[in-house]
């Protein structure tokens, strides 16, 4: 009996822990997919709330070194004060397009994981601070937050201050970085301006500071070094090679014009003179080189017998 009352329970159960853990490895395969579930939080959490405050928003456990925060201002406010929360601020006098009676401001800060796995760098580049991103919605229907769009004058643009993440020691050649909404996007890019910000026109975007590798840079001009050397190294032997090539082929040339020459010379010296006996034209030589002789020798008879 007790058995029986225990199946119930342990399928609900069951079922329970597979729906928890589906919910905790969702994967999600780009940042935009991230954008879409934060908003979809910020929609639910924004019910109520005061404006013209900062909310930290509950995310799911597969998100635990992602912070995102929301708050709402109203058009007025923001026309006269503009907006500075979370680092981000927000230049006064901006228009939204549409226009929208409330705004909520969503801000988000990865940590180092979701940095490298949302957000991709050249191999001589490292991350100097988190990725820091904002969007801005049309709050005016609090459950359903549309993106909007702000006119940003060119002198005065949205400002992405960095400057608590970077030490004393990692003031070196530092640059701004926008990242695209996937990873197939070219990254931008910039100088950064004064206390280490990033000035952007967008109403939407995720940034960061990023450094040369030094150890990158240092072993890139170890190896540009050792193929320099290289190339020095084939271009003498490759010279010497064609040098050695050339002398071997000039003294062949030289060889081979004096023996001919020696030929002519030969030829001139040892000339072979023509005779006719009959009416048949014959050689004869001119001269003969070995003139014949007698030999003496003393097994033969001697021709003076008596």
């Amino acid at each position: 009996m007790g058995s029986t009352n225990l199946v119930p329970i342990t399928t609900v159960f069951f079922f329970y822990v597979i729906s928890n853990l589906q919910s905790m490895v969702h994967c999600i395969n780009n940042i935009q997919e991230l954008d879409d579930q934060i908003r979809s939080h910020a929609a639910r959490a924004n019910k109520g709330k005061h404006t013209g405050s900062l909310y930290e928003l509950p995310l799911p456990a597969n998100l635990t070194d992602v912070k995102a925060y929301v708050v709402t201002v109203r058009n007025s406010v923001f026309w006269r004060k503009g907006a500075y929360f979370s680092g981000v601020y927000v230049p006064p006098m901006v228009k939204t397009v549409p226009y929208a009676k409330r705004i909520a401001f969503v801000y988000e800060t990865l940590g180092d994981y979701s940095s490298s796995v949302y957000f991709r760098l050249a191999d001589n580049y490292s991350f100097i601070s988190p990725v820091i991103g904002f969007t801005a919605y049309d709050a005016t229907n609090t459950n359903d937050l549309k993106n909007l769009s702000l006119s940003i004058d060119e002198d005065s643009p949205i400002m992405i201050k960095f400057d608590p993440y970077v030490s004393s020691h990692q003031r070196r050649e530092i640059k701004c970085v926008a990242f695209g909404d996937n990873n197939n996007e070219p990254l931008n890019f910039s100088n950064t301006s004064r206390n280490y910000s990033c000035a952007t026109r967008s109403s939407r975007g995720h940034y960061a500071l990023v450094a040369l590798d030094q150890k990158h840079n240092t072993n890139s001009k170890l190896d540009l070094a050792r193929r320099k050397w290289w190339w020095v190294a084939l271009t003498i032997i490759g010279t010497s090679f064609l040098l050695v090539l050339v002398i071997v082929g000039v003294v062949k040339l030289v060889r081979k014009k004096r023996f001919k020459e020696m030929e002519r010379e030969s030829e001139k010296s040892e000339m072979v003179g023509n005779i006719w006996i009959g009416q048949s034209r014959m050689p004869a030589a001119t001269m003969v080189r070995t003139q014949p002789s007698l030999e003496y020798h003393e097994d033969f008879p001697s021709s003076n017998i008596p």
